[in-house]
């Protein structure tokens, strides 16, 4: 599935959220390759693992 990130201030920060994801061992996929410059793939898991992204996608967008 694909998230999409708030662009702020006009500017898109999927690029942003991406590498502050994987700062937290956190592995999505950007997808600006296909022409959705301001999401992210995801792959819906465990619950554990979801409450985890779900987590470090909120510290990733402060």
């Amino acid at each position: 599935m694909s998230v999409a990130i708030p662009r702020r201030d006009g500017a898109s920060r999927a690029a942003a959220v991406f590498q502050g994801l994987l700062e937290q061992g956190v592995i999505v996929r950007p997808v600006a390759g296909y022409a959705m410059p301001d999401h992210l793939r995801v792959t819906v898991g465990l619950h554990e693992e979801n409450e985890r992204f779900l987590a470090a996608l909120g510290r990733a967008l402060a």
